[in-house]
C-alpha cells in the first residue's frame, strides 16, 4: 500500500461490497431470465469491473510520481537519501552514526569508497578489451602492480594526492562529498529526482565495494583475474577441492562434488567394502545409531554422540573449538549471574541497584559495553588466528588451546585427558544450565536460587 496513491480500488471497500451485491444478484436471476441472458449479465458485469479498474488504474498513473516516491523516502516525516527496502531507516545497527556530524562523516566516507569502488570494478574489466598506449605489457587486476613501472606509480600517487589536498566540496553544496562534478545533470529536476539518483549512487557504490572485494579475492587466490581465470578454465572455474577436502563426509562417497582420485576411491571402495562385510560399529551413547568414525581420537568422542551428523559436514577440530569456546564462556557466564543475583557488585555508583537481567541495558548506557566489547574483539581476532592456523597445521595447537593454563594440566596422559574431558562436560552443563537460568529470570522475574 506503500506504493499505491490513495484512491486505488483497494481503498474503496464500499465499492467493492456493492459490486459483490451485484454479481450476487446476477447470479440469483440466472434461473429466472434464462442461461443466455444470465451470460449476458455476468459478461457485462465483467467488462464493467474492468473498465472501471482500467479507469482507476490510468487514475493512479495520472497522479504526481510524488507521491509515490515520497511515500517511498519518506521516514517518519524526514526526507532519507540511501534508504531502502526492507529497511524502514538508515542501516547503523552498531550506532556508528549516533550524532548529526558522525552520520555526515559517515555518509561521505561511503560515498567516497562506493565511488572508488566503481572506478576498481571498472578498471578491472576495461583492461580485458584494450589497453591505453604505453600499457600493453601491463597484467590485468592485481597482477599490475607487479608489472606497473615506477613512474607509473608516481604519477598514480600525484594525481590522488593532488585530488585528496586540492579538490574541496563546493561551498553550499549537498555535502562533503559533493564535488561539484556532474551537478549540471540535476539542472531542472525535482526534489524527488535528486533523491533517486543519490541513491541510486549510493546503491551501486555498495554493490561496487561488494563486487571488487570479490574480485579481488578471486584474484588472489587463484592468481589471476576473474575473467582470465574464466577463459583458462571455463565458466565454472578451477578445481576447488582444496575448500572443502577437510569435510570429513566429502572424504568419499557421493555428497560432494570432488575431483576423483585414485587414493580417495580406494579408501572409499575399502570403506564400503568393511561396511558391508563386519558389523557396524554402534554409538555408546545412542546405540540405535553408527559411530561417528571421524570423532575417533578425539577426548570425549569415544562415547560418539553426534545424532545430527554435524561432524560429517564440519571439521571436527571446528567444532571441538566452538564447543569448548561457548562451553567456557557459559561457565563464566552461570558463574557471574549466580555471583550478580547474590549480591555481588563492582565498586561505583552505576554498578549498584542494577538487576542481572537488567545489566545488559544499563551497561550499554553508561558506555561500559564499548571498552568491554573491544576488548572481545581482541581476544577473537587471537583465537581467530590460532584457530586458523591450528586446523591447517601451521602451528601445534589442539582446538581451543589458547596456550593458559596448560601448566596446571597434570603431567600423566591419561590423567590429562580425564581432565579435558571434565572441562568438557561441565561446559556442556553450563550451556543448559545458562539457557535454564535466562528462561527462568525472564519469565518469572525471580533471582537465584529461584525457590
Amino acid at each position: 500500500a506503500a506504493f499505491v496513491p490513495q484512491g486505488n480500488l483497494r481503498s474503496q471497500p464500499s465499492e467493492v461490497s456493492f459490486g459483490a451485491a451485484a454479481v450476487q444478484t446476477g447470479v440469483s436471476s440466472i434461473p429466472e431470465a434464462g442461461t443466455s441472458q444470465a451470460a449476458l449479465g455476468l459478461f457485462g458485469l465483467t467488462v464493467a469491473g474492468l473498465a472501471a479498474s482500467a479507469s482507476r488504474a490510468a487514475a493512479a498513473r495520472r497522479q504526481p510520481k510524488v507521491l509515490r516516491r515520497n511515500q517511498f523516502f519518506d521516514n517518519g516525516g524526514i526526507t532519507a537519501v540511501g534508504v531502502c527496502a526492507p529497511f524502514p531507516d538508515k542501516f547503523d545497527p552498531l550506532k556508528l552514526g549516533n550524532t548529526d556530524a558522525k552520520m555526515e562523516r559517515y555518509t561521505a566516507v561511503e560515498i567516497k569508497h562506493g565511488r572508488v569502488a566503481m572506478i576498481a570494478t571498472l578498471g578491472y574489466v576495461v583492461p580485458e578489451l584494450f589497453h591505453f598506449p604505453g600499457c600493453e605489457n601491463f597484467t590485468n587486476g592485481l597482477g599490475a602492480l607487479n608489472t606497473m613501472p615506477v613512474e607509473g606509480w608516481v604519477q598514480m600517487v600525484a594525481f590522488i594526492g593532488a585530488h585528496e589536498i586540492l579538490v574541496k566540496p563546493r561551498a553550499a553544496g549537498m555535502g562533503a562529498y559533493d564535488f561539484g562534478f556532474g551537478t549540471e545533470l540535476l539542472d531542472g529536476a525535482d526534489a524527488v529526482e535528486i533523491q533517486r539518483r543519490q541513491t541510486a549512487e549510493r546503491n551501486n557504490g555498495r554493490l561496487a565495494m561488494m563486487a571488487i572485494f570479490g574480485m579481488m579475492w578471486q584474484d588472489g587466490t587463484f592468481g589471476m583475474s576473474p575473467f582470465a581465470l574464466m577463459r583458462e578454465t571455463g565458466l565454472w572455474g578451477p578445481n576447488i577441492d582444496f575448500i572443502i577436502k577437510d569435510i570429513p563426509m566429502c572424504a568419499g562417497g557421493s555428497m560432494c562434488a570432488l575431483k576423483p582420485a585414485g587414493t580417495r576411491v580406494a579408501r572409499s571402495a575399502t570403506t564400503l567394502h568393511a561396511e558391508a562385510t563386519e558389523e557396524p560399529r554402534m554409538s555408546l551413547a545412542l546405540p540405535y545409531l553408527k559411530y561417528p568414525e571421524q570423532l575417533d581420537g578425539w577426548v570425549g568422542g569415544e562415547k560418539g554422540f553426534d545424532p545430527m551428523n554435524i561432524t560429517m559436514a564440519l571439521p571436527v577440530y571446528w567444532c571441538r573449538e566452538a564447543e569448548l569456546k561457548h562451553g567456557r564462556v557459559c561457565m563464566l557466564a552461570t558463574v557471574g549471574w549466580i555471583a550478580t543475583d547474590s549480591g555481588l557488585r563492582f565498586a561505583g555508583d552505576m554498578f549498584q541497584n542494577v538487576s542481572t537481567i537488567e545489566a545488559h541495558s544499563k551497561m550499554v548506557e553508561a558506555g561500559v559495553m564499548a571498552p568491554f566489547l573491544a576488548a572481545v574483539g581482541v581476544v577473537e581476532l587471537y583465537g581467530g588466528w590460532l584457530t586458523i592456523n591450528g586446523f591447517e597445521e601451521r602451528i601445534k595447537r589442539d582446538a581451543g588451546d589458547f596456550f593458559i593454563g596448560k601448566q596446571v594440566l597434570p603431567k600423566d596422559p591419561e590423567q590429562e585427558r580425564l581432565m579435558r574431558l571434565k572441562e568438557i562436560e561441565n561446559g556442556r552443563l553450563a550451556m543448559l544450565a545458562f539457557s535454564g537460568i535466562c528462561t527462568q529470570a525472564v519469565l518469572f522475574k525471580s533471582t537465584w536460587p529461584f525457590m
